[in-house]
Order: C-alpha cells, then structure tokens, then sequence
C-alpha cells in the first residue's frame, strides 16, 4: 500500500486567543493507506467533523501539516485547494448537503462545475452512477420529493461524480433506519472493492464494528486515542 494522505501534529482552534476558543483537533498525527477503509470514532463533540474537515482539505490548520500523495496541501492558495478536493476527494455529508429544489441528476452534477467536460458526458456519467445506485428511476424527481435513503443515494452518487480515490463520510446513518444503514453500509462495500480509499466518522457501532472497516482509530476530546481493535 502507498500513504495517500498523511496528516502531521494537526492542530484546528476556533475563535482563537477569544473568550468562547475552542480546541478542537488536538496534535492528531495519522497516514492514511490507499485502499483501507479507517473510521474515526468518538462521542459528539469529540473533534470527528472538525478532523474530516481538515483531511478533506474543507478547513485549514492552526498549526501542523497536510500530505496529500506526497504533496504539502497544507498552505497551497485556496483556489489550488478546490482542484484537489474536485478532483481527488467525495463527501458524503451527515446532512446530505442536497438543493431541495434541483433535480436528482442536477445535484449529482454540481460537482463537475466548471468543468472541461460536454454536458453529454457529463449527464452520461451522472445516469450511469445512478443506475449503479438503483436510484436512476428518479433522476428527474425533485429532491424535496424523495425519501430520506434516496436522498443519501442521491448524496453518494454526487460525491462519486468526479471518479474520486478518497471518500470522505460524515456521520453517514445519523438518520437512517436500520435497514437503510445495512444498505449504505454495502454500497460502501462495493466502493472499496472498486478501489476506493474510505474515512469515515462516525459514534455507531453499527458502523464502527463492520467487518469493512480495516482500522479504528478512537477521538476523544479532539485527540487520537489508542486505537482500538
């Protein structure tokens, strides 16, 4: 396996040197191996989104370092940031992050602005996620017309637009049933059969003890704890 993300002494204070400061990532030092599947795992508020934020290149550091394939991403000028989270990184977010009035295959493709590709292609490479995720029947459905497992299908199809390595989760069954979250969990699956580098955060145990995940890593107070089994 090649480290395809490595994070050095990461620190992330809000309102810093403020009355209401918060600490949220405390010197967290990780690398992230292609192909593994990791889960950060811990109670709200322990740092979780604070942390994925950083990885996927959404916030900047206080302090410490960023690697992404071997290159310092940590003070690169933000529009150089947005091409590598384009490009290499999906989200999949906690609260989906859908536009409620778009279409179905409208939201799948904002990703892909601006882009060098045809709308042809691009609408052909959105169908055929979509058909991948059974959800192709409602591509032209207003998102504020579907349930909430199809909207989290709509959300992975998004992320997945871009034929990214990385998939970042949030929090990914925070509001699903059961039988939901066993679905995501083998869309998931398949996602990593197909190659693709996961980290996901999450504080279900659902989740967090699926024979997917490879590696566990515990957050507590906004710090790596051991790393559990």
């Amino acid at each position: 396996m090649t480290t395809l993300l490595r994070a050095e002494n990461l620190v992330k204070i809000y309102h810093q040197h403020q009355p209401d400061e918060v600490r949220a990532v405390r010197d967290v030092s990780v690398a992230v191996q292609s192909g593994e599947v990791l889960v950060l795992r811990g109670p709200s508020g322990s740092g979780k989104t604070s942390l994925l934020s950083l990885l996927g290149c959404m916030a900047r550091p206080t302090s410490g370092r960023l690697f992404f394939a071997d290159q310092d991403v940590t003070r690169l000028p933000e529009h150089f940031l947005a091409g590598i989270r384009q490009q290499s990184f999906g989200f999949i977010f906690q609260q989906f992050n859908l536009v409620r009035e778009l279409s179905v295959i409208d939201n799948v493709l904002l990703p892909l602005y601006p882009t060098r590709l045809g709308f042809a292609e691009m609408k052909r490479r959105a169908t055929e996620i979509l058909a991948q995720l059974h959800i192709d029947q409602r591509r032209n459905f207003k998102v504020a017309q579907l349930s909430g497992g199809e909207q989290q299908r709509v959300a992975i199809a998004r992320a997945l637009i871009n034929h990214p390595p990385l998939i970042i989760a949030d929090e990914p069954t925070a509001h699903l049933d059961s039988q939901l979250a066993a679905q995501l969990m083998e869309i998931l699956t398949e996602l990593h059969q197909a190659g693709k580098t996961l980290i996901i955060a999450s504080h279900d145990p659902f989740v967090c003890d699926h024979p997917l995940i490879s590696r566990r890593l515990n957050l507590h107070d906004g710090q790596l704890q051991e790393p559990g089994a």
